[in-house]
């Protein structure tokens, strides 16, 4: 039996030279003998059941770790084991093929021995609770045994600081011809950031910026005579390019460039030119909204041209790098919420040569220097990946570090320029309403600890606070109680995936439930019960959720052919009706008022005879917090260097603005029912630094 669907596999089957035994766990081969344990043993029979189909990760969780919460490096701790002990091989499959951001594929040919008729086979005539009781035996033996016997940090890889300054350093790129290693640097969260560089050859560190005022960005020409950075004077980020000296910037100039809120990618491979991405409005009528596109700026000329045309309803092209012979330009766009595809452009004529998916979010983009007409792309979560330009290859690490990221360049043959950071970047603090006085003085928390904490929301009632909270494995919900008898008691009430983004926490105003979403899935937690339920599929992407003012419904906004539904889900019969198109958004206030936010960010009052009443835009940013309460509307936005909270007065239309943070990225906030409080997520100094990494491919 060669290559067939096996429904029901064999207590013994053959694969190639390999005889597995299921019941065992024995593989007897050419090697000797080894055996695997019951959760490698379930998932390669299920892969086997499947021979031939691609078996995504949300098939395996729900067949081999039955609906689990478990991490993708323990589904490939799980692969490698399997792949081991059948003498496999990860990049020429005999067995198991991994097809990347889809899942696995069983390619061998698998062959059923000759059985005695007495002999039972392991799974026939069993129901998949029985796989997932074995399953989930081995699973907690493997947990157990994962807790006792931690992997080395890093996978192993060696880490050796480049810096060695204490802080935090960013932004790090690196000039092969120079050897000469460019970055920001601030030494508190207080500090704008200033600009350094370090000669690798002298081991001599510069710092460029004589002053305090605020950069960002920098980038050296590839001759190494100039350096192109960005620096805001009060009035939003200019650019600038001065001349590179032996560690001295000389005769700086502001470049005289139309577009306003760019952000700098670098140079061209002939120094002549600079890419930046900036916004820029659809010409086309049924989608309303800007996205970023890619252009480049004559330094001979002073012309600005657009050079990539995006139509996106997510952010459009945030990564561009042209590679050091010129015949490439690599972009990195973002499709629409968090679905990213990397293109590679031929610049002599401007063809599309490749389009690939990528299975995360690429925040930095480089061309190798040791492999000819290849790009390293890698995550803020640690993710890293390398594509083949010839052969149009995407090849995905299975090794995902959390705390190393960022890779600007490569110091060797598997030798890696990345910036390491530690997973303590977050505190949560609660501070008084600034458009709120009182006379009794409300109560104020931090949380700290040595992990992240994000995304705090206050209880119905104001009594508790619940967060999420990041370590390099998991992302956890907790409830801290701050008010009444039961103060201080800190409960975990769910765990995630660390790699999952967890964002748009919501109580119901009953104090029921809570409502987020995991990366752009929906989901609900019953608060009482502990009990936590998907509300949408993985194949749907979500947005912005709300609760209605009666904790009935939910709102939000699903992506259907790049335009958003606004859909409604009822509690009571868990079914989900259309409400409206080109909508992101319902709010609904305690009063009965009802709010929409607008495809291109309006937001607008529904009125009594169902027209809509515009009353702000609002800035486009990936997470948006938006309150009505008492009469008034409440958000965060940024200008320069500070996130402001926002109050809207309905009844007089006056706005209010209170600088909530310097030098911070923060726009996620709640208020305490009573209006007493706001709670947010405050940012700390992210003590990073940059460092070659060698072992991490």
């Amino acid at each position: 039996m060669i290559n067939q669907r096996i429904e029901e596999t064999s207590n013994e089957v053959q694969l190639a030279d390999n005889r597995v035994c299921f019941n065992s766990g024995r593989v007897e081969n050419g090697r000797g003998e080894q055996r695997l344990e019951p959760l490698p043993l379930a998932f390669l029979n299920y892969l086997i059941s499947r021979a031939g189909e691609v078996v995504s990760r949300q098939e395996l969780l729900e067949h081999v770790w039955c609906n689990r919460q478990v991490t993708d490096d323990a589904i490939r701790r799980v692969v490698k084991k399997v792949r081991v002990a059948l003498g496999d091989d990860a990049k020429e499959p005999k067995f198991i093929k991994t097809i990347p951001l889809q899942g696995y594929q069983f390619v061998g040919d698998a062959t059923v021995p000759n059985e005695k008729p007495d002999m039972p086979r392991i799974f026939q005539g069993r129901s998949w609770w029985t796989l997932c009781s074995v399953a989930l035996i081995a699973l907690i033996i493997a947990v157990l045994f994962v807790f006792k016997n931690e992997e080395p940090a890093h996978f192993g890889a060696v880490v050796t600081p480049l810096t060695e300054i204490s802080g935090s350093e960013m932004g790090g790129e690196y000039n092969a011809q120079t050897n000469t290693l460019v970055f920001m640097y601030r030494g508190s969260n207080r500090e704008p950031f200033s600009l350094y560089a370090k000669d690798l050859n002298r081991d001599l560190l510069y710092r460029l910026s004589e002053d305090d005022g605020a950069y960002h960005t920098i980038s050296m020409s590839p001759d190494g005579s100039q350096i192109l950075y960005q620096r805001d004077k009060g009035d939003g980020y200019q650019v600038f390019i001065a001349d590179y000296v032996e560690g001295v910037l000389r005769h700086p100039r502001r470049l005289d460039i139309p577009q306003q809120k760019l952000a700098l990618q670098g140079w061209s491979a002939d120094g002549k030119e600079i890419l930046y991405h900036a916004y820029v409005m659809s010409e086309n009528q049924s989608h309303k909204a800007s996205s970023k596109a890619i252009f480049s700026y004559s330094l001979e000329n002073n012309i600005s041209r657009q050079i990539t045309f995006p139509l996106s309803k997510g952010r459009g092209d945030v990564l561009a790098r042209e590679s050091a012979d010129g015949q490439y330009l690599a972009v990195v766009r973002n499709q629409q919420l968090r679905q990213y595809r990397l293109l590679v452009f031929a610049q002599h004529d401007g063809k599309l040569l490749h389009e690939t998916l990528l299975g995360f979010e690429a925040s930095n983009l480089v061309w190798s220097q040791e492999q000819p007409n290849s790009l390293l792309l890698s995550s803020f979560k640690g993710q890293l990946a390398r594509f083949d330009v010839e052969r149009g290859l995407l090849t995905v690490s299975e090794q995902v570090t959390p705390g190393l990221n960022d890779v600007f360049g490569e110091c060797g043959k598997d030798c890696l320029l990345m910036r390491r950071h530690g997973m303590n970047y977050r505190d949560i603090v609660s501070t008084p309403n600034p458009f709120q006085s009182s006379s009794v003085p409300p109560v104020m928390l931090k949380i700290a600890s040595e992990q992240v904490e994000w995304s705090p929301i206050y209880s119905h009632d104001g009594s508790a606070i619940f967060y999420l909270s990041r370590d390099q494995r998991y992302s956890y919900l907790y409830r801290l109680r701050h008010e009444g008898p039961d103060a201080g008691e800190k409960t975990l009430l769910h765990r995630f995936d660390t790699l999952d983004a967890i964002n748009g926490l919501q109580t119901s105003a009953d104090g029921k439930y809570l409502l987020g979403r995991r990366e752009e899935r929906l989901f609900m937690y019953d608060i009482h019960n502990r009990q936590f339920k998907w509300l949408t599929g993985d194949d749907e992407q979500i947005v912005y959720a709300n609760w209605s003012a009666d904790s009935h419904y939910i709102y939000f906004s699903r992506v259907e052919q790049h335009s958003y539904k606004l859909l409604r889900y009822s509690l009571a019969t868990s079914q989900i009706e259309r409400v409206q198109d080109n909508a992101l958004a319902r709010i609904e206030d305690e009063s009965g008022q009802v709010f929409v936010l607008k495809d291109d960010f309006w937001l607008s009052r529904l009125q009594a005879d169902g027209t809509e009443l515009a009353l702000v835009q609002l800035p486009r940013l990936p997470e948006l917090t938006i309150i009505a309460r008492d009469n008034a509307l409440y958000w965060a936005d940024k200008q320069s260097l500070i996130v402001h909270l926002n109050k809207l007065d309905l009844h007089t239309m006056q706005r209010r603005a209170f600088a909530l943070s310097h030098n911070e990225w923060t726009f996620n906030f709640d208020l305490h029912p009573k209006l007493t409080s706001v709670v947010y997520s405050k940012e700390l100094l992210a003590a990073s630094d940059l460092v070659k990494v060698a072992g991490r491919e």
